[in-house]
């Protein structure tokens, strides 16, 4: 069986993308609910890390994920985080399907939210599509149901 998640030509260069294909490829093949929220996913999400000047673009659709180097097209939401809080992220515990925000875990990641050492862009749209904002915010949990290691 091929694996569902592609490296896009010239994305082995970027150590962001290695990561991030090596995670997205162990965690939905380990676990069949991984794999389900993997498959239902449909968007483009963009994960930049500034202090690396590196970023990726996660394309989601048809139960396949293209990981490419830099920013493509125009990301539905974008992540954008230091290198070392970009793991981080796969510490939130799931609890009812949402990342649980009231342990340590939870608690650290809102806290970098309110301090802007994380910022969400796109979920906010103007003029209002509440269809884009509200699949892409689907996507970012279902993201974050797969990467949790948690």
């Amino acid at each position: 069986m091929t694996d569902p998640v592609i490296l896009a030509h010239g994305a082995d260069e970027n150590g962001l993308a290695l990561m991030l294909h090596g995670l997205l490829s162990e965690s939905i093949a380990a676990k069949s609910s991984k794999r389900a929220d993997f498959d239902a996913m449909a968007s483009t999400i963009g994960i930049v890390a500034p202090d690396a000047e590196v970023s990726v673009t996660l394309e989601f659709g048809r139960g396949a994920c293209t990981v490419w180097d830099g920013l493509r097209k125009t990301p539905a939401v974008v992540l954008t985080a230091d290198s070392g809080k970009i793991p981080e992220l796969s510490q939130l515990q799931i609890q009812f399907g949402l990342p649980w925000l009231f342990d340590t875990a939870g608690k650290a990641f809102v806290q970098a939210l309110l301090r802007r050492e994380i910022r969400l862009s796109g979920l906010i749209t103007l003029p209002p599509s509440p269809l884009r904002s509200g699949r892409a915010l689907l996507d970012l949990v279902r993201l974050t149901r797969i990467l949790s290691v948690a």
